[in-house]
């Protein structure tokens, strides 16, 4: 994947500013360590060589079946720049991993089924613990 080819699933607006879902993203990670991204997939975290330092993100792992990452990047302002709209903050996955093979799969890759899992997973598992840590609701983007 180049620069400038990388979808998206999803976006999730959340109400708020992007600091206050960094510091809900924060927090989701000391309270929910096991989200943290093991070492034995380390290696498969090289954005910023494949292109893509320009994007603020995240890696979401999860261990239970099928044990999978989550490579999530925030919409509408780049890494480390100021926040133009501090009303809403967006984010969505942008590519998975399920096999630990350094092989990231786009929206575009997956059939209906695996992306409404994929999709389902992220909102049970990550969102609703960001809403609560954000003291707000996410909404889909349609």
């Amino acid at each position: 994947m180049g620069a400038g080819t990388l979808g998206g699933f999803e976006i999730i607006t959340f109400p708020t500013s992007k600091r206050v879902l960094v510091a809900a993203i924060d927090s989701l990670f000391a309270k929910n360590p096991e989200y943290g991204i093991p070492n034995k997939w380390k290696a498969e975290d090289d954005w910023n060589e494949r292109g893509y330092s320009f994007l603020d993100s995240r890696i979401f792992y999860f261990k239970s079946e099928p044990e999978e990452v989550y490579y999530v990047s925030f919409y509408g302002d780049a890494n480390k720049s100021v926040q133009v709209d501090t009303t809403k903050t967006g984010i969505s996955i942008r590519a998975i991993d399920n096999d630990a093979n350094y092989r990231w799969t786009k929206e575009e890759d997956v059939g209906s089924t695996e992306e409404n899992r994929i999709n389902k997973r992220f909102q049970t598992e990550i969102i609703t613990k960001l809403e609560q840590y954000a003291n707000t609701k996410a909404e889909i983007e349609k």
